[in-house]
């Protein structure tokens, strides 16, 4: 059972956003952007590696949490690309979507990818983050006088990445060899480790230490175009125009009413999810108060306050809004 779906990460979702504000002549542009694509085909690996699981025929009663986000006792996050939890195990994956050459230097806690033109890379080395976790949940297990084998792996998604030098008794393989440290682990550990009852407490603590942090980048937001943005291929760098309940482009002439619902979506993500009356106007660029009002009636926003003092939430799916 799938109790935590694989969800776009917070970090790739900002940075959308923040493509779409930041001038394309901006100095950190290419930055931003190289730093998209990477955390995108991350993402599609990740995804890949999930479509796998529906083939394993697993014998026994699990659960699946991808993309899992907690904070230890000191504050520090841990990442889990995904947690496999069943009354035999603990399966922790750490996925890994790099081409090339890659190998493992323990003696210097460093994986190094060799491209096709023989140029080197260093990465943070995945064998100390996913050992980090399973100490995290070591931990968690003897708090709750729980006593469950932990096991993990790590999982290159990209089937033409050359798997080089690794250290001994550390799974390391393609996604493709997933069925089959599964099935060895069930025949590792064959008897249920746990009881029923251990299990589900085991599932309700993992569930509750969930929290998912919004990412946001160190970037001053004056340097982000503000207002509500014409359609990618159009070249205009300024905002639309509001005019008699739709905005307009002074360049192409596209009009739309649902261009707002994408400013409100962005503004959320690259400032805060409650926005106030004069900061919608600012915004915006609309100076009429009456217009505001009519346009905060359309969008039905929960709110909070009275008076200047009012704010209105900004809602995850606001993109999904439909307006009269």
């Amino acid at each position: 059972m799938i109790v935590l779906k694989r969800e776009a990460p917070s970090e790739l979702l900002v940075l959308e956003a923040l493509l779409r504000r930041l001038p394309s002549d901006d100095d950190e542009f290419m930055y931003y952007q190289d730093k998209y694509i990477r955390i995108k085909r991350g993402y599609e690996g990740e995804l890949r590696v999930d479509r796998t699981w529906d083939e394993i025929k697993i014998p026994t009663e699990f659960y699946l949490f991808h993309n899992y986000e907690t904070e230890n006792e000191v504050g520090h996050t841990h990442q889990i690309d995904s947690i496999f939890l069943c009354p035999h195990f603990i399966l922790l994956l750490e996925i890994k979507n790099i081409a090339g050459r890659i190998d493992f230097d323990q003696n210097k806690h460093q994986l190094v990818r060799t491209r096709l033109d023989g140029t080197h890379e260093g990465f943070f080395n995945p064998i100390d983050q996913i050992e980090r976790h399973v100490k995290f949940f070591r931990h968690k297990l003897n708090d709750w006088n729980i006593e469950l084998p932990i096991e993990y792996c790590i999982v290159f998604t990209q089937h033409s990445t050359l798997i080089g030098a690794v250290p001994p008794n550390v799974p390391i393989f393609h996604v493709s060899g997933l069925h089959t440290r599964v099935e060895n682990l069930f025949i590792k550990y064959p008897i249920k480790s746990i009881s029923k009852e251990q299990f589900a407490l085991i599932h309700k603590k993992v569930l509750a230490m969930y929290s998912r942090k919004h990412w946001k980048p160190n970037i001053e937001s004056s340097r982000f175009r503000k207002g509500a943005l014409c359609k990618d291929d159009c070249k205009n760098q300024t905002s639309m125009v509001y005019n008699r309940g739709r905005f307009i482009c002074p360049v192409c002439g596209f009009k739309s009413k649902e261009v707002i619902l994408e400013g409100l979506y962005d503004y959320r993500m690259l400032y805060k999810p409650w926005i106030t009356n004069n900061e919608l106007r600012s915004f915006f660029n609309i100076s009429s108060s009456k217009v505001i009002n009519k346009l905060l009636k359309k969008l039905k926003l929960q709110c909070n306050g009275v008076n200047r003092g009012r704010i209105y939430y900004i809602p995850e799916n606001i993109i999904d809004y439909k307006l009269d």
